[in-house]
């Protein structure tokens, strides 16, 4: 955190600074181009800046200074001065200046009456200096509208490149690895005999049971006899 001493050496590296670049910018729009300077110029100075002064947000500043009146000065340049009346007198604290360009309009704080007082740029917004910025926002549109400026080209958006991920084949060549042959289990000592070896066993018969012998034919009964 600073001091109080570290923040007006602050202040004062901040006034001059705006004192070297001629005012602080309170306000920037782009066009595509002004076909006219003097025309928009003279628009802001007798048409738009009048009609904004006479709104009841300016006009009904009753404490301190306010925009008073606007006039132009140089070829592409429009004042507003801020007056503030002490002892009977109206002192002028503060002016906005807006330029017109080829290519756009700004808006910035300058000073005011140096022989009262008001000779550097006021580190505080004036009175009423936010309600003359957004309607100079309007006054930019107003301007298109108008035919007194064109619209500013449309920035192109950067595509995003996207690059592809490499694919890996996880696929191996069949000619660089050999393919294993598969293994047959070979069949253990328990597993040898007939039935492994492919032997069908005869069909079974009961126990106990012996062969009846076979039958003779009446023939080989009475041979025996002769």
């Amino acid at each position: 955190n600073l001091d109080d001493d570290e923040w007006t050496d602050e202040f004062d590296r901040v006034q001059k600074a705006m004192e070297a670049t001629g005012g602080a910018e309170l306000f920037s729009a782009a066009f595509g181009s002004v076909p006219s300077v003097d025309r928009l110029t003279d628009w802001i100075a007798t048409k738009w800046a009048p009609a904004v002064l006479k709104t009841y947000d300016i006009a009904g500043i009753r404490v301190g200074a306010r925009p008073v009146y606007a006039s132009r000065i140089g070829e592409r340049e429009v004042e507003i001065v801020w007056q503030e009346l002490k002892d009977f007198k109206s002192l002028v604290v503060g002016k906005m200046v807006i330029e017109v360009t080829d290519t756009g309009i700004t808006a910035r704080r300058t000073a005011g009456d140096a022989s009262v007082g008001f000779g550097s740029i006021s580190r505080k917004p004036l009175n009423g200096e936010n309600i003359l910025v957004r309607r100079l926002s309007d006054a930019a549109t107003q301007a298109m509208e108008k035919g007194l400026a064109t619209k500013p080209a449309p920035t192109k958006r950067r595509k995003k490149q996207v690059v592809e991920a490499p694919v890996v084949s996880t696929v191996v060549s069949s000619g660089a690895v050999p393919i294993p042959e598969p293994a047959v289990a070979q069949p253990t000592k328990s597993e040898t005999g007939p039935r492994t070896s492919g032997a069908r066993r005869s069909s079974e018969r009961a126990r106990g049971k012996r062969r009846k012998a076979p039958s003779k034919t009446p023939e080989e009964s009475t041979g025996s006899f002769e």
